[in-house]
Parts: C-alpha cells; sequence; structure tokens
C-alpha cells in the first residue's frame, strides 16, 4: 500500500532554493510539491488551493512572505506553515512565530538539515503540530 501524498507549497524566489528544498522532499516520495515564485503568488496559491504544509521564504519580491502569511492567515487557511530564513532574518521569522497561528516552525538556509526539515514537514502534514 502506497503512503499517503501530502500537498507542500515551497514559496521561495531563488530558484536554487526551490530545486534544493523540491529534491531534499522528493526523496521520500510522500510528497505532492508546487512551487510559487513570489509572494503574489503564494498567497493566491493559499487562498485557492489546499496543501497540508507551505514552506515559505520571507524575503519575496512582490508582496514579503510575512505579509504573505498574515493574509492567508486572516482568511483562516489550514495549511500549517514553516518559515525559511536568510541569517539576517531571525527575528522576522521568531515574530511570525509569535503572531501567527499557522507558523509552526523555522529553519535558517544556510543551516538546513535535510533530515529535520523532512520529518517537521511529515510531522505537520499528518496534523502533529507540535
Amino acid at each position: 500500500m502506497k503512503d499517503k501524498q501530502y500537498r507542500v507549497l515551497i514559496a521561495d524566489d531563488e530558484p536554487d532554493m526551490q530545486e534544493e528544498l523540491a529534491a531534499i522532499l522528493q526523496e521520500t516520495q510522500q510528497f505532492d510539491i508546487e512551487i510559487a515564485n513570489d509572494g503574489e503568488e503564494t498567497l493566491k496559491k493559499l487562498l485557492t488551493d489546499e496543501f497540508d504544509v507551505a514552506i515559505i521564504d520571507l524575503r519575496m519580491p512582490k508582496l514579503d512572505g510575512l505579509e504573505a502569511i498574515r493574509r492567508a492567515d486572516q482568511a483562516e487557511i489550514d495549511t500549517y506553515v514553516i518559515i525559511i530564513t536568510g541569517k539576517g532574518d531571525k527575528q522576522d521569522a521568531i515574530e511570525a512565530l509569535r503572531l501567527q497561528s499557522t507558523v509552526k516552525e523555522w529553519f535558517e538556509k544556510s543551516d538546513l538539515e535535510p533530515e529535520r526539515l523532512v520529518k517537521r514537514v511529515q510531522e505537520l502534514a499528518a496534523g502533529i503540530p507540535i
């Protein structure tokens, strides 16, 4: 019997980061992955489609990731969010964790641990928001 496929949105404006995150998650073959290239596209996808987990960069063009998360949260989306940040965005990530009910985790891009990311996405997708 095949494991359940979980839908994951990867939102980042850097193609290399999109590819890295997708490759990490696709190794388990548990995830159906969709990509968003900027904050506006991220918000549109969150509001019009269903995802189990969204991995969102805070710094994106057109609409920053934090504002996209705020708007999606106000619309009461049913998607858990993991933030990925650059080194300088740590304080923004902490603020997002405090303010947004959907944000459950954050990772720094430079210290990304693939096994930890996969485990956390699996937990959230399965409904374990610890």
